[in-house]
């Protein structure tokens, strides 16, 4: 019995730790990636950062997938603002916790052609 709430307190220490809102959109199965940007902002103590990544495609493909990875593992949330999959660009909204910076991989897939 002590056993299963050890390992049932482990499991539920491994989950907080890795509770990150990652932000996927579409599909990145059997499609070009076209972007890969870092989108990188300090934090500034009792404020929320709020700031937009904008992609505008030069081939004008239309955007199949996208990936946006939190690096650092909080719980910054990120939403489409425009664009996004079915279009040839994308405006993405990132919102940190107070406090924290964000720290986002953005992976942009296209039909691969």
């Amino acid at each position: 019995m002590k056993r299963i709430i050890f390992v049932l307190c482990l499991l539920l220490l491994y989950l907080s730790a890795y509770e990150a809102k990652d932000f996927v959109d579409g599909t990145r199965i059997n499609n070009l990636l076209i972007s890969t940007e870092k989108v990188v902002y300090s934090g500034i103590p009792l404020f929320k950062r709020d700031k937009d990544y904008t992609y505008v495609d030069p081939k004008q493909r239309i955007i199949k997938g996208i990936i946006a990875r939190d690096l650092s593992r909080t719980k910054a949330e990120v939403t489409v603002k425009e664009g996004g999959v079915g279009s040839t660009s994308v405006t993405l909204h990132f919102q940190s916790e107070r406090g924290e910076g964000l720290n986002y991989l953005v992976l942009i897939f296209s039909q691969n052609k």
